[in-house]
């Protein structure tokens, strides 16, 4: 991380609030915008706006799920229903942390930019970790081999109930495009953010922003948060599939994925590489499931 000069010393480094706690200026941060020449700012959003984000993520859903499972039959329109449910639950908390406790904008909370780069980043890295699950799951059947007729359960194919309009709007629009998106604003951006502050930093945090000292090393609260918001992300996941096997797999493959977005947000400083990598890890997933026979996935 590059600390931005000061107005009144063109060229020269501030002074670094990096330095002397845990190594050289270039140890990375998941928000830049937090880093004044003075010191770091910490928002008030924290881990409490987030761990309240996660239960609505699980209960809005699983809620309206339970409200219209006696209206409608389990089909594509309420697969759509508690999609929604669970966009409004990862922006709006996404939305209200930044807004009434924050910066007041998603890409100075939460680095929701892009830059070019992000789609050759994101196609690369996407298909890299479609490979690296693939390895992992191999490792885990190996150690604990499957029984005989048994099968494992995933989550994509919930998507693909109905017609090709509903396969368009659930899987293609909701599956490959939204869901990445927000599930990356809050994961990578609210979650991980709130729990390297929480670690790093210690400040009033009274009203949106104010000044913090580090409290620890950045390195370790960069790792924590990493592997906590990756376990969230993965336990948001498995309540899709019924089997403690493929409860396991799917817990296995999600966290692996969001440590690699984790490592590409704290590198970059920004969600944009994380979301193109999301979405191609989806829609490769997808794109399989619409082209293979349904033999060769059973």
């Amino acid at each position: 991380m590059r600390i931005t000069p000061t107005p009144d010393q063109p060229g020269v480094p501030a002074a670094d609030p990096l330095h002397g706690m845990n190594g050289p200026s270039h140890t990375r941060f998941a928000n830049p915008a937090q880093l004044s020449p003075t010191g770091p700012l910490k928002p008030g959003w924290g881990l409490w706006q987030a761990a309240v984000g996660l239960v609505l993520v699980l209960a809005l859903p699983l809620g309206a799920t339970l409200a219209l499972s006696s209206v409608l039959p389990f089909g594509p329109e309420l697969v759509f229903v508690s999609l929604c449910f669970t966009w409004i639950a990862l922006l709006g908390s996404s939305l209200l942390s930044s807004r009434l406790w924050g910066f007041g904008s998603l890409a100075r909370d939460f680095g929701l930019r892009f830059k070019w780069i992000d789609l050759a980043i994101g196609v690369g890295v996407g298909i890299a970790a479609r490979i690296i699950l693939a390895l992992v799951q191999v490792t885990i059947t190996l150690v604990w081999p499957l029984g005989e007729g048994e099968v494992l359960q995933g989550n994509a194919g919930v998507f693909l109930a109905g017609d090709s309009g509903w396969i368009f709007v659930n899987a293609i629009l909701g599956g490959a495009l939204i869901a990445p998106f927000l599930e990356e604003l809050f994961n990578r951006g609210l979650v991980l953010r709130a729990v390297q502050n929480a670690w790093w930093l210690r400040g009033s945090a009274k009203g949106q922003v104010s000044p913090a000292t580090p409290q620890r090393s950045l390195t370790t609260a960069t790792v924590v948060a990493i592997l906590v918001s990756s376990l969230a992300f993965g336990l948001l996941h498995t309540g899709a599939v019924g089997d403690l096997r493929s409860s396991v797999y799917l817990l296995v493959g999600t966290f692996t994925v969001g440590v690699i977005c984790g490592v590409l947000t704290v590198w970059t400083g920004r969600l944009g590489p994380a979301i193109v990598t999301h979405v191609v890890f989806n829609g490769s997933a997808i794109g399989l499931l619409l082209i293979l026979p349904p033999e060769l996935l059973t």
